[in-house]
């Protein structure tokens, strides 16, 4: 039987994209066993209790962070591209590659340091993986794979099936936007705080952890375009409270300017609303031909799609029965299956 060891360390922040594709990916590997393959998962010690201790777990430590990890498994898989841990020489591995925003989001010294370190990592690593077209695209431009190939594997997105959900206090009955993700540049939330100022029958609901550098300019822009009234900074939410904001508003809007995948479109779509998505990086691949798209970020162009789009999605009957027959491709089963078959594909078995 083949030792494998998956690198599942960011679990350690749940309220982070890696955290929540590491527990989601944990998660749904105990859902498929492999007598031919013995699984264990490397992760901090106080999050076992997420699987119910039905996996295998070795702790994470300052010792195999800093060094070389002493036992050797037949295959070793990094669930991100920067791993603290290393696997031993003796062992194969796997890099999981979710997208090259550093491109995006730093510069000069730090970006080069970067990209110098994530080629470090694909020189050790055996098979890569990534999580789409256009992050394979961005992986053979800027990295030298001397000849290894990258194998694109979708995301697995779901909804949770015993979620209670309750209407949170911060809205009546009016009609809302929704948008969700991590307070960062990259994310364009700015965007959308102009556009309010030209959407006059809709509130936008912004959710995630808001106390950063970039919170707080958006705060500051809530508050000089007198918008208090009309957007509203939820933090950083549950899963409860995620699916009543799907489940109740208009649209999912979301301008990012850099993404390897993107998950709220499909999660969006899963509920069978319409999704407003920036033309750049990942996105238009993965909302395909059921997404709107805002040809540019002028807040007058920006509401007027909106509208459009809407109206388009009402008169269409059939069109949220679309949206969800679309999101349910981007299945975990579908995704475990595919890492399953890159294992034995790596281990030769």
């Amino acid at each position: 039987m083949s030792q494998i060891l998956v690198d599942a360390y960011k679990i350690k922040n749940l309220n982070s994209g890696l955290g929540q594709f590491s527990f989601q990916f944990v998660t749904n590997l105990l859902n498929h066993s492999s007598p031919d393959l013995d699984i264990s998962c490397l992760a901090p010690s106080d999050k076992s209790i997420l699987f119910e201790n039905k996996l295998s777990f070795v702790k994470a430590n300052l010792v195999n962070r800093h060094f070389r990890n002493s036992t050797k498994y037949d295959l070793w898989h990094s669930l991100h591209q920067f791993p603290a841990h290393l696997p031993n020489s003796n062992s194969k591995q796997i890099l999981t590659i979710h997208d090259l925003n550093f491109l995006v989001e730093k510069e000069g010294n730090k970006r080069a340091r970067y990209l110098k370190l994530l080629q470090k990592r694909v020189d050790n690593a055996h098979v890569i993986t990534t999580i789409s077209e256009f992050s394979k695209s961005e992986i053979e431009k800027n990295i030298n794979l001397k000849g290894k190939n990258i194998k694109v594997i979708y995301n697995g997105v779901e909804i949770q099936s015993n979620l209670t959900e309750v209407a949170p206090n911060v809205l009546k009955k009016e009609a809302f936007l929704f948008s969700i993700g991590i307070f960062n540049k990259k994310k364009n939330f700015h965007s959308l705080l102009h556009m309010m100022r030209n959407l006059d029958d809709y509130k936008l609901v912004i959710a995630g952890n808001n106390a950063t550098n970039y919170g707080n300019e958006i705060k500051l822009l809530i508050s000089e375009f007198s918008l208090q009234e009309k957007v509203i900074l939820v933090g950083t939410i549950t899963e409860d409270e995620k699916s009543w904001y799907y489940k109740n508003c208009k649209a999912l809007v979301f301008p990012s300017l850099a993404e390897g995948f993107g998950i709220p479109p499909i999660e969006a779509m899963m509920y069978g609303k319409p999704v407003f998505l920036s033309k750049l990086t990942s996105l238009p691949e993965i909302g395909g031909k059921l997404a709107f798209y805002f040809e540019n970020f002028e807040s007058d162009s920006m509401a007027k799609q909106i509208e459009l789009g809407l109206t388009t999605a009402d008169i269409d009957p059939d069109f949220s029965s679309k949206s969800i027959s679309y999101a349910a491709k981007f299945s975990w089963g579908t995704c475990i299956q595919k890492y399953l078959d890159v294992y034995r594909e790596t281990l030769n078995i």
